[in-house]
């Protein structure tokens, strides 16, 4: 049963599932908070959680007896995870995120994947960057390809990568890595003309990203004035590396930097072997990144202009390994939060019984989720993400 929540929302990601058309809705009006400019428009962050998350051990079929069959060590007991409606549940170490189930603004696409899945770490990774179908080549990023040609309203950038590769990002349009100085440079040396900046002594790497941007695709000295001219807010975020990323978006969202999508990373998910500990550990990190990020956009009044996005390159096999962990796998769930998301469970869970190869099958097209964000936070209806086009 799929738990049904109120749709007094001012903005809604439309449910998922197929390839249904997903109609353009009314976005709300700007957000103005302490006297400051805040960002225009909505604000994407997307999450990259990497090296393939198990799907089944986060989102958790707890009734299906084909689960504990498949998993009688690493499985999730029923009486442990945190329930969101008689038949799914949340793994235990995510109890920041089923409190923003319970208030309506966490949804869970199910079962996301794409015909054809590849298992490789790079190869999967580029497909889903990408936003094309398994045999296409493509390597600029699905957020560069949809915003080419498109009248951006943003000051600053349209995009932010402050956590590994550019990855959706990649391409044509004002993006820039703010937090990786070695992706910085190589984006730059792609630059018309080539630029090669040094880091001077006495500054961050932050403070060298920004500065030696020159105003070539970023602005980076306006968004430097931003985040001198503004006074630190005391969030507290957690201290691991997702938390420390996202604690950063949220000093550059509430300094008043206008920037359309931001991307993070959180390594460590390749967990073939003892993979109830470990996974666990990465899930409360998670989990707990994204809560204090929730409250310190709701602090600042931008909770409903953002929308977080977790992907990851595959899910992981149904059937646990001899090691206590899992392989690389298909299908896996996807979360949405934000304070203007229809918050409950979308798509269908992934059969465990019905598998190909002894795996799982995805039943939602992940270029369909693609399609809903675009249309719901940009008004863009692009073709570029045709899930009838296998290529």
């Amino acid at each position: 049963m799929t738990r049904h929540l109120t749709l007094n929302r001012r903005r809604l990601l439309q449910t998922l599932g197929g390839t249904a058309a997903l109609p353009l809705l009314t976005l709300p009006g700007f957000v103005q908070a302490a006297g400051q400019d805040l960002p225009k428009g909505n604000i994407l962050v997307l999450i990259e959680l990497a090296g393939g998350n198990d799907g089944l051990n986060t989102v958790v079929p707890i009734k299906d007896p084909a689960y504990r069959m498949l998993r009688p060590e690493i499985g999730i007991g029923a009486r442990e995870a945190l329930t969101l409606d008689s038949d799914t549940a949340l793994h235990p170490s995510m109890r920041p995120l089923a409190k923003l189930w319970e208030q309506g603004e966490l949804q869970i696409v199910q079962g996301v994947g794409y015909p054809n899945p590849n298992r490789s770490h790079f190869r999967s990774i580029e497909i889903w960057n990408a936003g094309r179908g398994a045999e296409s080549n493509i390597r600029d990023g699905w957020v560069s390809a949809a915003f080419d040609g498109q009248p951006m309203p943003t000051e600053h950038a349209d995009g932010l990568v402050l956590g590994g590769s550019m990855g959706p990002l990649a391409g044509k349009g004002r993006f820039a890595a703010m937090r990786d100085e070695e992706v910085f440079v190589e984006t730059q040396s792609n630059l018309p003309g080539g630029m090669h900046p040094v880091r001077p002594e006495g500054r961050t790497p932050l403070e060298h990203v920004l500065r030696t941007y020159d105003n070539a695709k970023v602005t980076g000295d306006l968004i430097l004035r931003r985040l001198s001219q503004t006074d630190a807010r005391d969030f507290d975020f957690p201290y691991s590396d997702i938390g420390q990323q996202l604690g950063t978006a949220a000093r550059l969202l509430t300094a008043g930097v206008d920037v359309a999508t931001l991307k993070v990373v959180q390594d460590g998910y390749d967990t073939h072997e003892a993979q109830p500990g470990e996974h666990a550990y990465l899930l409360e990190e998670l989990s707990d990144a994204i809560g204090a990020f929730a409250r310190a956009m709701r602090q600042a009044g931008l909770w409903d202009q953002v929308t977080v996005v977790t992907f990851s390159e595959f899910g992981r096999t149904a059937r646990e390994n001899a090691s206590g962990g899992t392989d690389h796998g298909t299908a896996a769930p996807v979360f949405i939060a934000g304070g203007a998301v229809k918050g409950g469970l979308s798509g269908a869970a992934p059969s465990l019984t019905e598998r190909v190869e002894d795996d799982l099958v995805h039943t939602t097209d992940y270029r369909t989720v693609y399609h809903a964000l675009l249309n719901d936070l940009w008004g863009i209806n692009t073709p570029l993400f045709d899930t009838s086009d296998p290529a």
